[in-house]
């Protein structure tokens, strides 16, 4: 057990202690690693907290000791305000004065629907959470984050992709992709087919675009990345040429795909095609394709 000083008041310790054989995140912020454990919905989160008084000070008066499991959607656009997306709460001690102290505590079967998330300006998080309550001082507080990781019960419908761009007389090329849904470790297939192609064209790329949306109280906030980009040509096509396509998603940091978190927050993913002619002239197609965890890896960077 890993024990926290808090304010020099006390020391904090939490311990998950159902972590044997369990799956690991792997996390990078602030330019560190963390490792965090993986636990899916309906797993029971178990541990001990323990807390030690300092000796050197004089006693310190509570009005109470809870213990808090919770999910939280977190962002820094929307004045730091916060999002409970689950949450459960076990009281540790009632009022008194704080002596060095531990628990067991148990949360069975907890309901965590939600994935752990790490996004642009928005986030998903579980902790395990000690708060020591006093009633004419800030309360000291301590946690213990995990992950949680999800495999989609229903993989949603696939259809097949066809996007098109076309100029009467000068272009036609078409893209065919046999699915849309795909899992985190997959391989997108496609062919790109040219029909009629008498303008030049600079360059032909296809990317994937991630694009995450949150819904604060006045406004609605949308960030873009792209994840990678397959270069098609450079240059003019040849009428009947047909371009195969393939990208590995294996080692993408992509998440599965989420709609509408807490009527809050999404996180979807674009196959998108991008043309230039040698006027500068840009083309622009896009389709949604979407993605599902099919397996927990042990350890898991994405």
């Amino acid at each position: 057990m890993s024990f926290f000083t808090s304010k020099g008041l006390c020391t904090i310790g939490i311990e998950l202690t159902n972590t044997q054989d369990r799956p690991i995140k792997v996390v990078k912020r602030n330019k560190k690693k963390k490792n965090l454990y993986v636990f899916s919905s309906k797993d029971t989160i178990s541990g001990v907290v323990e807390i030690k008084a300092t000796k050197k000070r004089k006693k310190l008066e509570h009005i109470g000791i809870e213990l808090k499991l919770c999910g939280v959607l977190e962002s820094s656009l929307d004045s730091g305000i916060n999002t409970d997306l689950v949450s459960s709460v076990k009281k540790l001690a009632t009022a008194g004065t704080l002596s060095d102290r531990k628990w067991q505590f148990s949360f069975p079967e907890f309901n965590m629907p939600q994935e752990s998330y790490d996004g642009v300006n928005t986030s998903i998080h579980y902790y395990v959470k000690v708060t020591i309550k006093r009633n004419y001082a800030v309360n000291i507080k301590q946690e213990k984050e995990f992950c949680v990781r999800n495999l989609d019960p229903k993989i949603p419908k696939s259809v097949p992709i066809k996007m098109e761009v076309g100029i009467e007389d000068f272009l036609h090329i078409d893209f065919t992709f046999p699915k849309s849904v795909y899992h985190l470790n997959d391989v997108i297939l496609g062919r790109i087919n040219y029909y009629l192609a008498k303008i030049n064209l600079k360059y032909m790329q296809i990317a994937i675009i991630k694009r995450e949306v949150f819904r604060a109280s006045e406004e609605t906030f949308t960030e873009k990345k792209t994840l990678c980009t397959f270069e098609v040509m450079d240059g003019a096509p040849v009428k009947g040429e047909s371009i195969p396509v393939r990208f590995f998603l294996e080692n993408l940091k992509i998440s599965p795909t989420y709609r509408k978190i807490a009527k809050r927050f999404s996180v979807r993913y674009y196959l998108t095609l991008f043309l230039i002619d040698e006027r500068e002239k840009r083309y622009f197609k896009q389709n949604e394709i979407i993605f599902y965890r099919k397996s927990i890896l042990k350890i898991d960077e994405k």
